[in-house]
């Protein structure tokens, strides 16, 4: 497993509020745990027996709650070799990671956003497609970086203006 420790120098972290992301998974693994056959008379006919299917629901449950306590978003900024590059971190341990070098950032600044604004709640767009992207986790403050090839990257955090300060004093 990747761990959130890193070799270079950490400028400035922040985990992002997940949990409210969390939250809706949790109630759609429920909904899908104790679901059953729309069709009352299949239902009646060819399911398994009452205890089977609570278990059954008790298990998915179960693995949903492991899936939502390891859900995690962190935003960084780290100090490489090459400047100050901008990461973001999903998952446990940092599994699946964006990283935005200081040759790809074109600028930064701070923004308040609302759901309309970039689309909604999770993970919105595509930086390859779209040209546009963003990691929603609430509405309000919220980082956006200029990148190169007319890109833009939006992550909401609870302090945009430090990752711009820490972005800006990088190219200065």
């Amino acid at each position: 497993m990747v761990s959130l420790v890193t070799t270079a120098p950490i400028v400035i972290e922040e985990r992002l509020r997940s949990s409210g992301l969390a939250a809706v998974l949790g109630v759609a693994l429920a909904l899908l745990a104790l679901g059953g056959s729309s069709n009352p008379r299949l239902s009646r006919t060819h399911s398994a027996p009452w205890l089977a299917r609570m278990v059954a629901a008790a298990g998915v449950l179960l693995l949903g709650f492991f899936f939502t306590l390891s859900l995690r978003v962190v935003a960084r900024v780290v100090e490489g070799p090459s400047g100050r590059t901008f990461e973001v971190l999903y998952g446990p341990g940092g599994l699946v990671r964006q990283i935005f070098g200081p040759d790809q950032i074109v600028s930064a600044k701070a923004r308040d956003l609302s759901f309309p604004q970039v689309g909604g709640w999770g993970y919105r767009g595509s930086l390859t497609m779209l040209r546009r992207a963003a990691v929603v986790t609430r509405r309000g403050d919220a980082l956006e970086l200029q990148l190169t090839r007319k890109r833009r990257f939006i992550v909401t955090v609870d302090e945009p203006d430090a990752f711009v300060t820490a972005l800006v004093v990088a190219s200065d």
